[in-house]
């Protein structure tokens, strides 16, 4: 029986300008002269098109953060980029797909689009009234500042990138209060882990607070370096005293400087950025001086712990510490395959303190503590002292003291065994690489050759990432973090890196042949569509026979973990009602909303996956595609789950969409409930559920079938009609069951909803007391 191919086609694309073809003709000396500081309405920039400031020293477009994918809004130096930082404009923005992003003006503000889709738009100034239409412009100025301006009086600024500073600030731009804009502005810096900022102290003069995860220290900027304004609310970085140099405020975790570019014409390879100020000033005075790893000895230097050398030594000879210490030898545990872990731990003793950032965890003994650390790949510490702490990832702020009292710690240092068999690796293969060199690349063409135009396929099909295996294991620290497991394979938490750190979601399937199956059937699905109600899928990987797949990350998980799981937290009746219209949306779409339809044929609770507001997602498309293709295997699979299951499933008839209708039908009584449907009643006439809801709803007793749990606490309206609905999806013949656009509607209260009969098929499934779908009591 063949299933209804499910494929949504993505909106239709303008044609590109000719003259595009013309510039790609002409080189790079042609776009020079054309380069243009300003966007005008209707003429943005798009893609790798950037703006150049009129002094030809700044260029403003979508930029990479080190090497990610991803990009973000930025303005950088243009005639050193390879050696120039990126100063961003902070704004939350993150492009996945930089073909389909543009930056445009719309009215007097400035926006960001990708493919279409609005992700950030600026705001006008307070107090500052907006000009009419059309009368805004964006101009990248001479000093790196992005303004967008009244054209009619260009004195007027609407919006400007200086009040919007990441981690770096150019001279002209300030911190604390902007007359002209109203806005108080500070710096920051945020990983995965931290976040710190800069403002403006009016209690002293040149004063800032560096606050850094709930750590202020106070510092004064010299007078040479900033000018004050408005009684100390407002500080300037001052411009060098020569045109011909090159500074900027740079801001890392827990430590600000002045840096300058120092020209080395007789070695250019010894061209750089110097600090030319630092605060703190010294490892004693400050927390993150040293960096990770780092430890500030008794005489006020940076050192590295023990079994620890300088991420970046040429940085170190020149005074600069913050970047830290990485691990001499590798771990055991973050090497794939290795079934022998000699990790071990070495005592840092005599310190002033702990470390900042420990967790304290349940253990008996020291043995025990370190075992619970020796368990996690991220765990770098421990110490056992009158209870157990660890520390994960990263240590800051160790310190040496100069006498009594001491604390201790153990630190985590590399395998030794992981080295040794390393070394023995490269010398075997630089013996054998003349032998193999072409098997060698003859293989890796023969195996890769599919899976390369598979990658650069769905990137054109869905405005997806490809990422490398690399970037997927060290954005989960090597699959460390998971989050849950099930029949398609695991899910682990990550974070990409980036001026704004994305908080990601792994999929890693599992099963060559199914897992291949799920993996197209995922991407060509998700890649090519997009919808408020519809879990975001950001990229993927494929290497060898392995299959993963990167989703934005949902923090309040699965809609069955607060239905079911005990401890989660009570989903209130506003919310569920919120998450019932999310879900119906979300098919409707998916149903009415493309081009081609997309039959789900998987919807339960735990496919509906909920944000930080709770709104709803609809997950795991793996089975729409597999059904129709395998319809005897994949519905074997899926028997664990068959009380979500249409009839005509189980009678062999044509699957419709019709066939997701039932299921978001079983789905609500889930949600208004509390409980399992599949599951009997303990006593009554009607021990199947859903026959007990149909009956209670033709009786007008819909308070009965509330969860017990909310205490009656529930708009009875709502109540009523999410249960009307829900019985109407569940009936037996899909023709008599509403279409998911009317289920909105419906639940939106814009038609009326009639009672619905009471499907007559309860009753006789109810007559297999032995049916493996209704095994347990509730």
């Amino acid at each position: 029986m063949e299933a209804v191919k499910c494929v949504c086609s993505p909106p239709s694309q303008p044609p590109k300008p000719a003259f595009c073809f013309v510039f790609l003709l002409l080189g790079s000396s042609f776009l020079a002269a054309v380069a243009r500081d300003t966007i005008l309405p209707g003429d943005g920039i798009s893609g790798n098109q950037t703006l150049v400031s009129k002094n030809g020293v700044f260029e403003l477009g979508f930029f990479s953060w080190g090497t990610g994918i991803q990009r973000f809004l930025g303005v950088r130096f243009k005639k050193m980029p390879n050696a120039t930082p990126t100063f961003w404009i902070r704004n939350g923005a993150v492009i996945t797909d930089v073909s389909s992003a543009a930056l445009e003006v719309s009215g007097a503000n400035l926006c960001i689009k990708e493919a279409g889709d609005i992700l950030w738009c600026s705001s006008v100034a307070g107090g500052v009234l907006p000009p009419p239409a059309a009368a805004a412009a964006a101009v990248l100025l001479d000093s790196g500042n992005l303004v967008v301006r009244n054209q009619a009086n260009i004195s007027q600024i609407l919006w400007q990138s200086f009040d919007s500073p990441g981690d770096a600030l150019l001279p002209g731009g300030r911190l604390g209060f902007v007359r002209e804009t109203g806005r108080n502005v500070s710096m920051t810096y945020r990983d995965s882990l931290h976040n710190a900022s800069i403002s403006v102290d009016r209690s002293r003069k040149n004063g800032f607070v560096l606050t850094t995860d709930g750590h202020d220290s106070l510092g004064t900027f010299p007078d040479w370096m900033v000018s004050s304004q408005y009684k100390g609310s407002s500080l300037i970085l001052n411009h060098a005293g020569s045109p011909n140099v090159t500074e900027f405020l740079q801001f890392i975790l827990g430590q600000v400087s002045l840096m300058r570019w120092f020209e080395d014409d007789a070695a250019p390879n010894n061209s750089g950025w110097v600090a030319r100020w630092t605060f703190p000033s010294d490892c004693k005075s400050g927390a993150f001086f040293c960096g990770a790893f780092g430890a500030c000895t008794s005489n006020g230097k940076c050192s590295c712990l023990d079994g620890y050398e300088p991420r970046y030594p040429n940085e170190w000879v020149l005074g600069s510490f913050v970047t830290g210490c990485s691990r001499s030898l590798p771990l055991s545990c973050e090497a794939n395959g290795q079934t022998e872990h000699d990790d071990s731990f070495i005592l840092i003793d005599k310190l002033q303190g702990l470390p900042y950032y420990s967790q304290n965890y349940l253990a008996e003994s020291d043995e025990d503590c370190k075992q619970a650390c020796f368990s996690k790949c991220y765990c770098v510490a421990y110490v056992y002292d009158s209870g157990c702490k660890l520390w994960y990832y990263n240590l800051y702020n160790a310190s040496f003291a100069a006498r009594p009292p001491y604390s201790k710690i153990y630190v985590r240092r590399g395998s030794k065994l992981r080295a040794k068999n390393g070394v023995h690796t490269r010398a075997i293969l630089l013996l054998v690489a003349v032998f193999i060199a072409m098997a060698s690349v003859l293989a890796v063409l023969w195996r890769y050759r599919r899976d390369l135009f598979t990658c650069r396929k769905f990137q054109v099909e869905g405005a997806l990432v490809f990422y490398s295996y690399g970037q997927i294991k060290k954005a989960t620290r090597n699959f460390s973090d998971k989050l849950g497991e099930g029949g398609f394979g695991s899910v682990f938490r990550g974070t990409m890196p980036g001026p704004e750190s994305t908080i990601i979601a792994v999929k890693r399937l599992k099963g060559c042949g199914h897992a291949d199956k799920q993996f197209r059937a995922e991407v060509q699905t998700l890649g090519v569509i997009k919808h408020t109600n519809l879990v975001r899928l950001l990229g993927f990987c494929v290497k060898g026979d392995m299959r993963l797949l990167v989703y934005q990350y949902m923090p309040n998980g699965s809609l069955e973990s607060h239905l079911f799981s005990e401890g989660s937290s009570l989903l209130n009746w506003g919310l569920r009602y919120q998450i019932a219209l999310g879900i119906a949306k979300g098919l409707a779409y998916l149903h009415e909303g493309c081009e081609d339809c997309i039959i789900h044929c998987d919807i339960k609770p735990e496919n509906i996956l909920l944000d930080e507001e709770f709104c709803a997602k609809i997950s795991d498309f793996g089975m729409a595609k597999l059904l129709g293709r395998e319809f005897k295997s994949a519905l074997t699979t899926i028997r664990g789950t068959m009380g979500y299951l249409a009839p005509e499933w189980i009678y062999g008839q044509p699957i419709t969409k019709k066939a997701d209708v039932y299921s978001f039908g079983i789905v609500l009584l889930e949600i208004v409930s509390g409980r399992r449907t599949t599951k009997r009643l303990k006593s009554g006439s009607h021990r199947y559920f859903p026959f007990y809801a149909a009956a209670q709803v033709n009786e007008g007793n819909v308070l009965c079938l509330l969860d017990s749990r909310l205490e009656g606490n529930a708009n009875v309206k709502e109540l009523d009609i999410t249960c009307r609905v829900a019985c109407w999806c569940i009936q037996d013949e899909e023709n008599d069951r509403p279409s998911m656009g009317q289920v909105v509607r419906m639940l939106e209260g814009v038609v009326n909803t009639e009672i619905p009969p009471i499907p007559s098929s309860f009753q006789n499934l109810m007559e297999g007391e032995s049916s493996s779908i209704y095994s347990d009591e509730g």
